[in-house]
């Protein structure tokens, strides 16, 4: 410990390395980029590419046209920069560069790729320099999923700010990246969306030696409540960022140390359950070399359309919440989690909760509600909608997906309570916060985060299902999915039974459609009493189709027909022979 260290100062040695990893080649190749935005040159040939109509025209193609086709980064990439030139290219590619140039979670080989894509057509002389491919060898930081799973958000707020920045008088500019609060201010002060994580990122980039590495500022705040108290002697002020830095003082061994928080044994200090600390959420994030994207849904299974499939996610990432119903078997549960993973950009199934409603399903089970402790007390226990909320909350850069089951088969409005009102976009600010049925003490009012995305399933087909009001269907948006007797369906049955004629299926197809339409033409059922394609959709070890078919049929179909015609049942026998023919 230092001599001017605090007598109350914790036994606690000073670490005299980097943190994480060498930062230095980091420091390195951000101050280039960092300069040549400044100047308006280039890291990657000798053109300038940093000016401001290159930036602009970013801002018009690439910020200003999010494509949510549900495509994968890169093809939508090229349709965003479509016809732009080279130096626009170049330009964005040391854009991409600087934002995934220290994370770990994406390999040295990915992000040469990535920037390969990205230049791939450019005749220019363009290289990467030493300094730069350096850095990539040398990452220092987990940034967790939002810098893979977020690169569009991520991606613009830096054009954002690389216009913020030029716009600004040159005295304005100068003092930034001369005085470390100021650079943040700056950083913080410029148009774009939130991403937290990313902007401080941006701020440690700016000034490396005044800032941490730490991009979560939950993690910031941890570490500051363990050790400055017992470190300085003074409790903490009301900025994080300052009192790091004065940690780094008070902790270093040589000028320029900084210590590394999360070896031992100063993690065991702030961190002593031994959780993943890395960056910018709670758990590990592996390398990450792909999206998860509407084609990654029709490449899972589905037999639905990818305009389907992008209708719905595009309405989901507007309203935050959304139903899907309809007849048994159109594989609702099944859609709702590839959904939320098409929303999310990854198959993180951290991010995705389920419930399942039931008659019995009360406020207390799904929102707050007090149960019995070990000790025999009543203890007042938040329910999944409370619990997913707060892990939003730990990474607002990642949507969070609850996904009901069956939501409509108890009472959904007598579940949710005052959440009913705060699960609308709208209401989803500290100013329209509410308090809730069960307070702790000293809670304040509630609200949702933003990045909370809510899915309902309802099955159409059961006449026990309460009816859902106006309130919660304001609150929703409603998607009708339709039994799914495609060609796709029809290619993965051919897929299955290699040794029958496509005919043959064919012929299987055109009775199921004609049963489902003799149901929808009852009057007393109706369209949302079809039978949809899971009934008709083989597993793995289905035997040939004939034997399958049949299966199928007299164990799953026919009892559903049974139920419809109860009192009619010539019409069952009528109906499954109907089926039947032809095999």
């Amino acid at each position: 410990m230092p001599e001017h260290a605090s007598p109350t100062a914790i036994d606690v040695p000073p670490i005299p390395c980097e943190h994480r990893a060498d930062e230095g080649p980091v420091k390195v190749a951000a101050a280039m980029f960092l300069d040549a935005l400044r100047s308006g040159g280039s890291v990657l040939c000798e053109r300038d590419v940093w000016t401001e109509a290159n930036i602009e025209t970013l801002v018009e193609r690439f910020v200003n046209q999010p494509d949510v086709s549900g495509s994968s980064f890169p093809a939508k990439l090229d349709k965003q920069l479509a016809g732009t030139g080279d130096d626009v290219r170049i330009l964005f590619a040391e854009i991409y560069l600087l934002q995934m140039l220290p994370i770990m979670q994406v390999s040295k080989q990915k992000k040469l790729a990535n920037i390969e894509s990205v230049l791939r057509d450019v005749e220019v002389d363009h290289r990467v320099p030493a300094e730069v491919d350096d850095a990539l060898d040398h990452p220092i930081f987990n940034g967790g999923v939002a810098f893979t799973i977020r690169r569009f958000q991520q991606l613009s707020v830096l054009i954002e700010f690389a216009r913020h920045l030029r716009a600004l008088p040159a005295d304005e500019v100068d003092a930034a990246f001369a005085d470390p609060l100021l650079w943040r201010a700056t950083v913080h002060g410029s148009p774009g969306a939130a991403e937290p994580s990313l902007r401080a990122c941006l701020t440690y980039l700016g000034h490396p030696d005044y800032f941490m590495s730490i991009v979560s500022v939950g993690q910031k705040r941890a570490i500051v409540e363990s050790f400055f108290p017992s470190v300085t002697g003074r409790a903490p002020s009301d900025d994080v960022d300052v009192d790091l830095a004065a940690l780094r003082f008070w902790l270093q061994s040589e000028p320029g140390d900084t210590p590394d928080y999360y070896a031992e044994p100063l993690k065991s200090y702030w961190q002593p359950d031994d959780e993943e600390v890395d960056g910018d959420v709670d758990t590990a994030c592996p390398v990450v070399d792909g999206d998860y994207t509407v084609e990654s849904i029709i490449a899972d299974g589905a037999f639905h359309s990818p305009e389907e499939l992008r209708k719905i996610v595009q309405r989901w990432g507007e309203t935050r919440n959304i139903v899907l119903q309809g007849a048994p078997g159109t594989g609702k549960t099944w859609l709702a989690r590839r959904l939320a993973y098409a929303l999310i950009g990854s198959r993180l199934d951290d991010a995705v909760r389920s419930v399942q409603f039931h008659p019995g399903t009360s406020y207390e089970d799904f929102v707050r509600g007090w149960r019995p402790g070990g000790d025999g007390r009543l203890t007042l226990v938040d329910g999944p909608l409370l619990q997913h909320a707060a892990r939003a909350r730990t990474a607002p850069d990642i949507p969070h997906v609850i996904v009901i089951e069956e939501f409509n088969r108890g009472n959904p409005a007598q579940a949710l309570g005052e959440m009913l009102t705060l699960l609308e976009r709208s209401k989803r600010t500290a100013a329209d916060a509410l308090e809730l049925t069960y307070m702790r003490d000293d809670e304040l009012a509630f609200f949702l985060p933003d990045n909370l995305y809510v899915v309902g399933t309802m099955n159409t087909a059961d006449r026990s299902l309460a009816l859902v009001d106006f309130a919660l269907r304001r609150r929703f948006a409603f998607f009708e999915l339709e039994p799914q007797f495609t060609d796709a369906w029809a290619a993965e049955l051919a897929g299955r039974f290699r040794s029958d004629a496509p005919t043959r299926i064919d012929g299987l197809r055109t009775r199921i459609v004609a049963m489902n339409q003799r149901i929808a033409d009852d009057p007393s059922l109706g369209p949302s009493f079809r039978i949809g394609h899971a009934y008709f959709t083989p597993g793995l070890e289905a035997p040939d189709l004939a034997t399958w078919f049949t299966s199928v049929v007299e164990s799953s179909v026919r009892p559903q027909l049974a139920e419809y015609w109860h009192d009619a049942p010539a019409t069952v026998d009528d109906v499954v022979a109907d089926l039947m023919s032809g095999l």
